[in-house]
């Protein structure tokens, strides 16, 4: 009894005295990433940003308006051709040119030397001695007179025409002088008074209802036009009814303003050809 219980003991201490030994884990292998996996950040830079400029609003465009404009007398251009130079002309010439032009003026138009002109005056003239008697002499001459619409202002609805509104002879007989100058100025004197006359009623005939206005425009060149405004406004203008010619006479860009001037028919505009400007959208006008 007493082996059985020693050898239940023995095995018992030797069943707890056994020792364990734990194996060292096998080497783990390296993993590989797919590359469409791996992400490298850049390494972050630091840019100087520039400070910020205000930019401020373009200011609205001023209105663009008629600053100014006046009504003028048509301009009336007296050529007389008497044979001579023009340096030089007779003295039968230079007496029937200043009685037309003073007869034109006092009409109120505005007689002018050289073109531009909206009514033009033309005389042919010719004089000559007829009769000599001892310190006595006398002249007789002749004058066609013809009255015309200067053709630039004559283009309406694409129609250009000399319009000859008047045409006419005269002559006249100078009466015995001491001098040839003084027998020219005596048939000049005598011419002039016709001549003076047909010319004022023809003037008439030709002007009419012509009129000539001088405007100047405001404000032209805005920040949203083109920098063609003066060319659109003369074109703009001259294809409006009863308008004969629109041009521009004086620019400044630095008030940024042009004048310019109308030759028009004042029976097409019964309240007013300016008033007309303002219903054009295409030249923004403004009362």
């Amino acid at each position: 009894m007493k082996k059985i219980l020693i050898a239940s003991l023995s095995a018992a201490a030797f069943a707890g005295c056994v020792t364990s030994y734990n194996e060292p884990p096998p080497p783990q292998q390296p993993r590989t990433i797919p590359q469409e996996n791996v992400r490298i950040d850049a390494p972050k830079v630091s840019v100087p940003t520039a400070p910020q400029q205000v930019v401020t609003p373009p200011a609205a465009p001023q209105a663009r308006k008629v600053a100014s404009w006046a009504e003028k007398p048509l301009r009336v251009l007296v050529s007389l051709d008497d044979g001579q130079a023009a340096e030089s002309p007779s003295t039968y010439k230079r007496t029937i040119q200043t009685n037309l032009e003073g007869g034109l003026a006092r009409t109120g138009y505005r007689v002018v030397y050289a073109k531009p002109a909206e009514i033009l005056v033309y005389g042919t003239l010719r004089a000559r001695k007829v009769n000599t008697r001892g310190t006595r002499v006398a002249w007789t001459g002749e004058a066609d007179m013809e009255v015309t619409r200067a053709p630039e202002v004559n283009v309406i609805n694409g129609q250009k025409m000399v319009d000859v509104v008047a045409k006419r002879r005269f002559d006249a007989k100078s009466g015995d002088a001491r001098t040839d100058p003084d027998a020219q100025k005596i048939l000049g004197d005598r011419l002039a008074s016709s001549l003076t006359g047909f010319a004022q009623d023809g003037v008439r005939k030709v002007g009419g209802t012509m009129r000539s206005c001088s405007l100047t425009v405001a404000n032209a060149w805005q920040p949203q036009d083109a920098p063609g405004y003066p060319t659109l406004f003369t074109q703009r203008v001259s294809a409006m009814p009863g308008v004969y010619a629109c041009s521009i006479i004086t620019t400044d860009n630095a008030a940024r303003c042009f004048s310019a001037e109308v030759i028009y028919d004042s029976a097409a505009y019964p309240d007013g050809f300016i008033n007309r400007l303002y219903l054009d959208p295409e030249l923004r006008i403004v009362r």
